[in-house]
């Protein structure tokens, strides 16, 4: 429905609908249509809370029971589908996000990845008219990339930045100066951290991960009805076959000369790799894929089996051998 020629998308929805049997995630919201990456990572989530002491593949196996529906494509597509047209405004803001994110999320102006958290615990507020060049040359350098690397279709890169920093410098203004705890301690609270979840010799990347994963874990928290404190404490990322491939692929998958939106919902479809034979993707996230088994075991037993076809012609004719 994302794509803009409008005869385009209304065949689409009639090819699908023409379907007698097919599969989709169970969502959330049965009017919503086929579930979301979300809905998979809740389902895992739920499982592994239940099954403490299951591993990635158990976890894998409990939430696959639950996870999945199986009918005619009416079922999974609702008729009032057909006024997808409304949808179009929001639809241009899932495509904008997913750009925004896929160009600024790789970005950084120094190699910080793999210093600890200790490291950034000694330093203090800078001065405000040093804050204040910091944060230009910073903004100037994130324009730079997200124009020179970023999905061609962002038209206003500066704005980017510009939005970006805005919220840092609000974050930044949060910030008390009449306690003993440390500003880049503050920062990560600010962002929902608790303070004893914060590992002073955890890398930067780890944090951010664990950052990512507790804000997701409220969602699924809302969601499900479960407690927050009961889920972090009982789940974890090891365990959650979405979480080892989004994670996997952040870590090792080939930086491209271009960002494009478009990666981040190659990352959510190959989410379901664990769930499937075979996963079918293209020569760009294969060889991300490669680079990530390669340096993760865990990854590529979650992922399995997945390659590159020419045509739609070539998957169905292995099907048939199967």
């Amino acid at each position: 429905m994302q794509h803009q020629n409008g005869e385009l998308v209304d065949a689409r929805l009639r090819y699908l609908w023409s379907w007698p049997l097919m599969a989709w995630i169970r969502p959330s919201d049965p009017n919503a249509g086929p579930g979301l990456v979300l809905d998979v990572l809740e389902a895992e989530v739920v499982a592994a809370h239940a099954h403490p002491d299951a591993d990635v593949l158990r976890v894998r196996d409990i939430a696959r029971e639950s996870l999945f529906s199986v009918g005619p494509a009416t079922e999974a597509i609702p008729n009032h589908f057909k006024d997808w047209r409304l949808l179009r405004p929001a639809l241009t803001d899932l495509q904008e996000n997913a750009r925004r994110i896929a160009a600024i999320s790789p970005w950084r102006p120094k190699n910080i990845n793999r210093t600890r958290i200790a490291d950034w615990m000694g330093r203090p507020m800078r001065e405000s008219a040093d804050a204040a060049r910091t944060f230009q040359s910073l903004r100037d350098n994130l324009a730079n990339e997200v124009t020179t690397r970023g999905d061609r279709r962002i038209v206003d890169p500066t704005g980017i930045a510009d939005r970006f920093f805005s919220e840092i410098a609000e974050d930044g203004q949060l910030i008390a100066g009449d306690t003993d705890m440390p500003p880049a301690i503050q920062i990560l609270v600010n962002a929902g951290l608790q303070p004893n979840e914060i590992d002073p010799s955890a890398t930067f990347a780890e944090v951010m991960n664990l950052l990512i994963f507790h804000k997701r874990l409220g969602i699924i928290a809302e969601s499900s009805g479960l407690p927050l404190h009961q889920l972090k404490r009982t789940v974890t990322r090891n365990r959650l076959p979405v979480v080892v491939i989004e994670e996997g692929m952040r870590k090792h998958a080939h930086d491209q000369p271009e960002r494009k939106g478009s990666e981040l919902n190659d990352v959510h479809l190959l989410c379901l790799a664990s769930y499937a034979d075979v996963t079918y993707v293209d020569k760009r996230t294969l060889e991300s894929i490669r680079r990530a088994k390669a340096r993760d075991a865990v990854f590529a037993t979650v992922v399995g089996i997945a390659s590159k076809a020419s045509s739609y012609n070539d998957i169905f004719a292995e099907l048939i051998k199967t």
